[in-house]
């Protein structure tokens, strides 16, 4: 079983890590962790990498830690696009994700990335707030 977690790295993701990392060690799988460098982020795009690699090499030793399987992945584009990319790749069964805590016209306005997810993977989404 391949589960994939989408994380940005910020406080909100907190509850989404802990839980994937529950739910690979008791189904035994592997863990995938993607950490998505946006365009957005252009204007200091080697920082949020740096950043991006800090928080994936964070989130490996806590999975190791408890002896789980896991892979980490650097990618860039829209988070979302990128997410699903990734699932298709690994082949994932699940992909979980956090919720950003934004507000339903915040959600109107520029989209949501679980929102994006939910509706378009080939797999099971679990978001946790």
């Amino acid at each position: 079983m391949n589960v994939l977690l989408a994380t940005d790295g910020k406080p909100h993701s907190d509850k989404a890590v802990s839980y994937a990392i529950e739910y690979s060690e008791r189904f035994g799988a592997n863990l995938f962790i993607v950490f998505v460098v946006s365009p957005r982020h252009g204007e200091d795009r080697d920082a949020i990498i740096k950043y991006g690699m800090g928080v994936l090499e964070t989130l490996k030793q806590q999975a190791l830690e408890k002896k789980i399987p896991v892979t980490t992945m650097l990618e860039a584009g829209n988070p979302y696009e990128a997410t699903l990319a990734v699932s298709d790749r690994i082949k994932a069964d699940a992909i979980i994700v956090g919720t950003s805590g934004k507000t339903v016209l915040d959600r109107a306005l520029i989209g949501s990335v679980s929102e994006y997810i939910v509706r378009n993977a080939k797999c099971t989404v679990i978001v946790v707030r």
